[in-house]
């Protein structure tokens, strides 16, 4: 039987992915970063919000993929974002 996903659960479930990569990445300074988890699309959505909260960067992770070249949401982040961009390949590790 399937279960239905409400709105709130995907946002608890995408808040805890965020806060585990981060935690994964940075370890004790993942506390540092100011996380949100912001519904709609992607690219615009990750746009409006770098604005509104002024940020000095915008880290994205890659697809994952042998391209070198950054998906549709990566480009539009690219083209438009108000600070730098970082993409980090999908098959990246931190050490």
């Amino acid at each position: 039987m399937a279960t239905a996903f409400t709105a709130g659960d995907e946002r608890l479930s995408a808040e805890t992915a965020l806060q585990d990569a981060l935690a994964d990445a940075l370890g004790d300074q993942a506390e540092r970063v100011e996380r949100r988890a912001i519904p709609g699309v992607a690219g615009r959505s990750l746009v409006e919000t770098a604005l509104e909260a002024d940020a000095q960067l915008l880290v994205l992770a890659g697809g994952g993929t042998a391209s070198v070249l950054p998906g549709t949401t990566s480009q539009y982040v690219l083209r438009k974002a108000p600070c730098p961009v970082l993409i980090v390949p999908g098959t990246a590790t931190v050490a």
